[in-house]
């Protein structure tokens, strides 16, 4: 694929993405439940591609039966993600748009950071000046709620919701680093479907402390927009448009995921972030900018 058309297919699906968080808001405001929400998603996209993921196997002979290790981290991987998917999508009941994906955006710091602490993973220098960057403007995110200025509630109320959105971000971090472990020994034909499927059994067992599930039938167009525009044409672009571009492109491009998020969250609910919450996620895409930049450099063992 030629460069420029791999640039192009990379824009497209940063704007499928970007309007994950707006709809995922819309089921909420329709009145589904956060955990219905994620396992509607988590169903409905392992159902997808399961097809065409046991098509994969079976053409290039990819074996399909998991070890009882390989079952375990799956598992694990899984609970990491249906915990992520529950404490983010908690958190747009409670804060803005923008700021809610702005710090679940912070995932790859807490990568840097569980990576050092569990593997001897040592950050390039040159990183470290804009992974402190992003920290402080998640912080002044986080903090803005004690002023009562979260979009959607106020004081303490936005502050936990802020809060939410950054253990999203921790839970996404544990999720990837359980996941770069068992990708070591198994294909991601393999991999992909079962962790969804799991994730969604996980979520299905969590409904009766949530009152059951919860899906109107006014949430389910907002719900069919996350699925086929953000999984299917967001996430999948991505993977096909590797083929033409690195992946610390991609990285960069997926900083354009928040502002994103604020046009459609402004165009369909009339948000308008505040200026603490603007002043922080710029912070925030910067110095994930400036950390990313460096973050790929050899890395050395401590």
């Amino acid at each position: 694929m030629k460069k420029h058309s791999s640039m192009a297919l990379v824009v497209f699906a940063v704007c499928m993405v970007s309007y994950s968080g707006p709809m995922v808001k819309g089921a909420l405001n329709e009145g589904a439940s956060p955990i219905s929400v994620a396992l509607l998603r988590m169903l409905a996209a392992a159902l997808l591609m399961l097809p065409y993921e046991a098509r994969q196997c079976v053409r290039r002979r990819i074996p399909m039966k998991l070890t009882p290790a390989q079952w375990g981290l799956t598992a694990l991987a899984a609970a990491f993600l249906a915990a992520h998917y529950i404490t983010w999508i908690t958190s747009l009941t409670g804060t803005s748009t923008f700021a809610s994906v702005a710090l679940v955006c912070t995932q790859p710091l807490f990568v840097a950071f569980f990576s050092y602490v569990l593997f001897h993973e040592r950050t390039p220098r040159r990183a470290l000046p804009g992974a402190l960057l992003a920290l402080v403007g998640a912080v002044t995110i986080a903090l803005s709620g004690l002023a009562g200025q979260g979009a959607q509630a106020a004081g303490s109320d936005a502050l936990r919701s802020n809060l939410l959105a950054l253990a999203g971000a921790v839970l996404m971090a544990a999720h990837w680093l359980a996941g770069r472990q068992i990708r070591q020994t198994l294909a991601a034909e393999v991999y992909t479907p079962v962790l969804y499927l799991i994730t969604a059994a996980l979520l299905a067992l969590c409904l009766p402390l949530s009152g059951g599930f919860r899906m109107p039938l006014s949430a389910l167009p907002y719900m069919a927009g996350l699925v086929i525009g953000s999984t299917l044409l967001g996430h999948a672009v991505f993977a096909y448009a590797l083929s033409g571009v690195s992946a610390n492109v991609i990285s960069f491009a997926l900083l354009g995921e928040p502002v994103g998020a604020m046009i459609f969250s402004m165009i369909f609910f009339g948000e308008v972030p505040t200026w603490p919450v603007a002043l922080g996620g710029l912070l925030t895409l910067v110095g994930l900018a400036l950390y990313l930049a460096f973050a790929g450099e050899e890395k050395q063992p401590a």
